[in-house]
């Protein structure tokens, strides 16, 4: 067998799988953008991700090999997971921060002072009162840009060293939170 027989479906399969990991990896970017609503990005992007799907699916469909029907399923997994990285590494998006605070006796307007001190610093934020596992809580929710979600939950804790605070939907493992200020979600 001939060196090229083998290098060439080969060279075709990784191919379709770097046209396929860039035309997710720009959907993927696309779909940030437009959940931000910055409808320019967007569409260049979407523009951009249909062209270079064209290209790999033209590939395929011209000679529906094994190691190009491979190349365009392992293109979609490695896409998939490059673009979930950039979203995180360029912090796109948004999340809400959610603050509870203590606010029992003595503490009446604890969660007002956590939501001013957040305000003060140009982020919006809303408190309702609740029942937390001990007693009373004020809840103080904050939906701000991701890469802004660090300082949010900053002056939480500057404000209140007992707030626990939160990022979306994500649980603490184990005993994580205990000792005042605990933060889900947001790397450093």
């Amino acid at each position: 067998m001939d060196v090229m027989t083998v290098l060439t479906p080969l060279a075709a399969g990784l191919i379709v799988a770097a046209l396929r990991a860039s035309d997710v990896l720009l959907g993927t970017m696309k779909t940030a953008f437009v959940v931000n609503g910055s409808r320019l990005p967007a569409a260049s992007l979407a523009g951009f991700e249909a062209a270079v799907w064209l290209s790999a699916a033209g590939i395929v469909f011209a000679d529906p090999s094994p190691a190009r029907f491979g190349g365009f399923v392992l293109g979609v997994a490695g896409g998939t997971f490059i673009g979930m990285t950039m979203i995180h590494v360029l912090k796109l998006g948004g999340v809400t921060v959610r603050i509870f605070v203590p606010s029992g006796e003595g503490r009446p307007l604890a969660g007002h002072l956590v939501a001013d001190a957040i305000r003060a610093r140009g982020f919006g934020a809303t408190t309702f009162p609740g029942w937390g596992g001990n007693g009373p809580v004020d809840m103080v929710l904050s939906v701000v840009r991701r890469r802004d979600a660090r300082v949010v939950c900053d002056v939480a804790a500057g404000a209140d060293p007992e707030a626990l605070v939160t990022i979306d939907n994500q649980a603490a493992p184990g005993n994580a939170l205990q000792g005042g200020v605990g933060v889900l979600g947001v790397q450093p």
